[in-house]
């Protein structure tokens, strides 16, 4: 049996690899659980939009809807973090060669279109989060 594809990477041993690595472990369910409810919402909100049992005073997914701008940004930023620690982990803890090249080239195409969203969306959020911050 061939050991090399079972091979491990190196393991976290300075305090600044350990650190990125628990940002990568807090920061992975975070993101899955955002992009879950923005897809859920685009989806089950569309849906029920659709049929007519949805009538909100705001048009559905569009820039004056709170949720989907709140959600599309938390997603952002999520994917922002997540696939950059990513990048930083393969980067620093993983063995020079085109598997890792390729994580870190995926890392840098998300962590890209996180940002990328929470462009588009950060003027769009900026008013809902100063309601949030007055109400509160």
């Amino acid at each position: 049996m061939d050991d090399r594809q079972f091979r491990r990477l190196r393991q976290p041993t300075t305090p600044f690899e350990r650190g990125f690595f628990r940002l990568f472990q807090l920061v992975t369910p975070g993101a899955i659980l955002s992009t879950l409810s923005f897809l859920g919402y685009v989806v089950i909100g569309f849906s029920l939009w659709a049929v007519g049992v949805y009538e909100p005073a705001y048009s559905v997914m569009s820039f004056t809807d709170p949720v989907f701008i709140g959600l599309s940004f938390l997603t952002g930023l999520f994917i922002c973090a997540t696939s950059g620690t990513l990048a930083v982990l393969t980067l620093l803890l993983g063995p020079n060669d085109s598997k890792a090249n390729f994580v870190v080239l995926m890392s840098l195409i998300a962590f890209g279109f996180g940002a990328a969203t929470m462009r588009v969306t950060s003027k769009a959020v900026q008013p809902c989060l100063a309601q949030i911050v007055n109400f509160l």
